[in-house]
C-alpha cells in the first residue's frame, strides 16, 4: 500500500504542470491575438495605400512614356507649320505654283476640285516625287484665286517632303485650309478622292476651332475624340494655326487613330480596370467602350452629350478634385470604384481609372490574414512544445523530487544517499544540453557555409544575367548598334555633366530608302543597314546609335567643329564607298546624309536634337550624299 504523502505530492505535482500550462496559454493567446489585431489593422491600411500607391506610380511611368508621342506630334506640327510659312513667303508671287495647280487637279464636280489620283499612288512631275498625296478643296463661297492656288500647290510640296518621316509615329498628317480645302499624306487612306463632293469641313467642330473668329488667340491644341466619316475611324488631331500679316493661311496638323491611344494608354495593364482620357473642355478622349454609330455625326465628344452618365460624373469629380493638384484619389465617389485621376503634364489631359474598390480591399486583405493565420498556427505549435517540455523536465523531476521526499520522510537516508535518481537525471540533462549545443553549432555552421557558398553563386549568375539584360536593353537586335535608348541616356550624360573637349553629334539618313526597300526587298534592307552599321561603327572614338528606322545617330569628342565636319565627310565617304547598289536613286548607290553640330551643353536636349534635324533636312534637301 503506497504512502499517502506519496500521492499528495504526485498530484500536486500534476496540479502545477496544468497551472503553468493554463497560465502560459492563456496570457500567450492573449497576447498574440492583441498584437495581431494591432498589427492586422495597421497592415491592412498599409498594403492598401501601397496598392494604391504603386498603381499611381505604375501609371505615371506609362504615361510619362507615352506623353512622348504626343509631344513628338506638337514638335513635327511645328516643323511643318514653319516649314510651310517660309516656303509661302518665298514662293507665293512665283506663277509656276498656280500654273501646276490648274494642271495637276481636276474639277471632279462642280465647283470641287481634287488632286489627280496619280499623286496618290506616286508619279514624278518637275523632278520631285508625289506619293500617298490626296488634296480636296471642297465648295466655296467664290472661285479659287491664283493666290490659293499657289498656297495650295506650296502646301503640298512641303506636306510631300515632310510628312513621310513621321507616319511611324501618327495616323495621317494634313494641312488644312479656312477656304473648305484639305491636303491629306496618308499612305492607309486616299482621303481627298474619298470625301463626298458638298463636305464642307470649316463646319466641323475640328476645322472650325481653328478659324480666327472661333479662336482668336490662335492657339494650338488637340482636339477632343472625334469620328473621321471619310477615313472611317476614331481620331484626335492636334492643329496649329498658321498666320501671316493678319491671314488665316493653314492649319499644320497631325491625327493619332483611337485604336493607338487605346493600345498604348488605355489597355496595357489589366482586364478588371478601366481608364479613359479626357481634355480640359470637357470632351472625351479615349474610352476602352466601344462607341456607338450615332455618335459619328456629331464630332467632338462632349462628355454631357454622351448616353452614359458615369463620364460626365468622372468629369465633374475632375473638376471638383484636380483644379491645384497632379494627381487625386478618391475613394466610392462613384459606388464601389477607387478613382485615380492624373494629369498628363504638357498636354493638360485627365488620365482616370476605375479600379474595384472590392478588389484593392480583398488585396489588402491577403497578406494581413496569411501572418495572422501564420502567427497564431505557430503559437498553437509553440504551446504543444510547452506542453511536451513541461511535462518531460518538470513534472517528472517533481515526482522523482517527490519519491525521495518520502524516502526522507521514512528516513531511509541511507537510501537517499545512495539514490541516483536526481543525480542522474541533472548529469543526463546537462551531458545532452552540451552535446545538443555541440551539435546544433556544428550544423548551424555547416548550414551557414552552404548558403554563404550558395549566395555567391546565385549573386554571380545574377551579375552575369544583368550584364546580358544590360546589353539587350542597350543594343539594337538588327545592326548591333547602340540602341535610342542609349543615346537618351549617353547625351544626357554629356548634357548634364560636359567635358573639357566638345562633343559633336552627327544624324545620319539613307537617302531613298524606301525606294530601296520597296525595290530590294526588306532583307535587302536590313543586310544594307547592318553593312552601313559595321562601316560607322568602325571608325575610332566614337559612339553609333541606331536612333530610329534608317537614321544613324552618332557622339564624338572631337577638338572642334572642323574635326567634326571632318568625321562626317569620312563618315560619309565611308558608305558611299561600300557601293551597295541603289538603281533608283541619282548615285545608283546607297548614300548617306549627315547633319552635324557641337552639342550646346546649355540648351536643352530637344533643342540639340531640333537642331541637328534641321541639319540633315538641309542635307536632305540638297540631293543627299553630303553633310550639312
Amino acid at each position: 500500500m503506497k504512502n499517502p504523502l506519496h500521492n499528495r505530492r504526485v498530484r500536486f505535482s500534476r496540479r502545477l504542470t496544468t497551472y503553468l500550462l493554463v497560465r502560459i496559454s492563456f496570457w500567450s493567446l492573449l497576447m498574440v491575438l492583441i498584437i495581431s489585431t494591432i498589427g492586422f489593422v495597421f497592415s491592412y491600411k498599409q498594403a492598401k495605400e501601397e496598392l494604391i500607391t504603386t498603381l499611381i506610380k505604375d501609371t505615371n511611368r506609362h504615361l510619362a512614356s507615352e506623353s512622348e508621342h504626343f509631344r513628338a506630334a506638337e514638335q513635327s506640327a511645328s516643323i511643318l507649320a514653319e516649314s510651310f510659312l517660309k516656303r509661302y513667303q518665298e514662293f507665293i508671287g512665283d506663277t509656276r505654283f498656280q500654273e501646276r495647280f490648274d494642271s495637276w487637279y481636276s474639277e471632279t464636280e462642280p465647283g470641287v476640285f481634287r488632286l489627280q489620283p496619280e499623286f496618290y499612288d506616286g508619279i514624278a512631275k518637275n523632278e520631285t516625287w508625289f506619293e500617298n498625296i490626296t488634296v480636296f478643296a471642297g465648295p466655296r463661297q467664290s472661285g479659287i484665286s491664283d493666290e490659293l492656288k499657289g498656297r495650295t500647290t506650296i502646301a503640298q510640296y512641303v506636306l510631300n517632303e515632310l510628312a513621310p518621316a513621321w507616319q511611324e509615329k501618327v495616323a495621317n498628317t494634313h494641312i488644312s485650309m479656312p477656304e473648305n480645302i484639305l491636303l491629306v499624306y496618308s499612305q492607309t487612306h486616299p482621303w481627298g478622292l474619298l470625301a463626298a463632293a458638298d463636305l464642307v469641313v470649316t463646319d466641323f467642330s475640328v476645322v472650325q476651332s481653328t478659324l480666327q473668329e472661333y479662336n482668336p488667340e490662335r492657339l494650338s491644341g488637340w482636339t477632343g475624340l472625334y469620328y473621321d466619316l471619310s477615313a472611317g475611324y476614331w481620331t484626335i488631331t492636334y492643329q496649329q494655326p498658321v498666320d501671316f500679316q493678319g491671314q488665316h493661311l493653314i492649319n499644320a496638323s497631325h491625327d493619332v487613330a483611337l485604336s493607338a491611344i487605346i493600345q498604348r494608354m488605355i489597355h496595357y495593364q489589366s482586364d478588371t480596370d478601366k481608364r479613359m482620357l479626357f481634355n480640359a473642355n470637357g470632351q472625351l478622349v479615349a474610352s476602352p467602350e466601344t462607341l456607338a454609330e450615332s455618335y459619328q455625326q456629331r464630332g467632338v465628344l462632349d462628355v454631357d452629350k454622351l448616353s452614359n452618365p458615369e463620364y460626365a460624373e468622372i468629369y465633374q469629380l475632375i473638376e471638383a478634385n484636380g483644379a491645384d493638384a497632379d494627381h487625386f484619389v478618391l475613394r466610392n465617389a462613384l459606388p464601389g470604384e477607387l478613382l485615380i485621376g492624373q494629369r498628363i503634364t504638357g498636354l493638360d489631359w485627365w488620365h482616370v481609372t476605375l479600379y474595384p474598390y472590392r478588389k484593392i480591399q480583398l488585396q489588402a486583405l491577403q497578406g494581413p490574414l496569411r501572418i495572422l493565420v501564420a502567427t497564431i498556427a505557430l503559437l498553437l505549435f509553440v504551446l504543444l512544445i510547452v506542453y511536451w517540455l513541461v511535462s518531460r523536465h518538470i513534472s517528472k523531476p517533481l515526482r522523482q523530487l517527490a519519491e525521495m521526499a518520502m524516502l526522507i520522510g521514512d528516513k531511509n537516508y541511507s537510501e537517499v544517499i545512495s539514490s541516483k535518481l536526481l543525480q542522474n537525471q541533472v548529469r543526463s540533462e546537462v551531458g545532452l544540453l552540451v552535446r545538443s549545443f555541440r551539435t546544433m553549432a556544428s550544423r548551424l555552421l555547416a548550414h551557414q557555409q552552404n548558403l554563404e557558398q550558395l549566395v555567391t553563386d546565385r549573386t554571380a549568375q545574377l551579375a552575369a544575367a544583368n550584364e546580358v539584360l544590360e546589353k539587350m536593353a542597350h543594343l539594337d537586335g538588327l545592326t548591333g548598334l547602340r540602341n535610342r535608348r542609349a543615346f537618351d541616356k549617353d547625351i544626357a550624360r554629356i548634357c548634364a555633366y560636359p567635358l573639357e573637349t566638345p562633343t559633336a553629334l552627327l544624324l545620319g539618313d539613307l537617302d531613298k530608302f524606301k525606294p530601296f526597300n520597296d525595290n530590294y526587298g526588306h532583307q535587302a534592307g536590313d543586310e544594307a543597314l547592318k553593312a552601313v552599321a559595321k562601316c560607322l561603327n568602325s571608325f575610332k572614338g566614337v559612339r553609333v546609335y541606331r536612333y530610329g528606322g534608317e537614321e544613324i545617330a552618332v557622339l564624338a569628342d572631337v577638338l572642334n567643329q572642323e574635326a567634326a565636319e571632318k568625321l562626317a565627310e569620312a563618315m560619309r565617304s565611308a558608305v558611299f564607298a561600300l557601293n551597295i547598289t541603289h538603281e533608283h536613286c541619282a548615285n545608283k548607290r546607297l548614300t548617306i546624309s549627315f547633319g552635324m553640330q557641337l552639342i550646346d551643353t546649355n540648351a536643352t536636349i530637344e533643342a540639340n536634337i531640333i537642331a541637328v534635324d534641321k541639319q540633315l533636312y538641309e542635307a536632305k534637301k540638297a540631293g543627299g550624299n553630303c553633310i550639312s
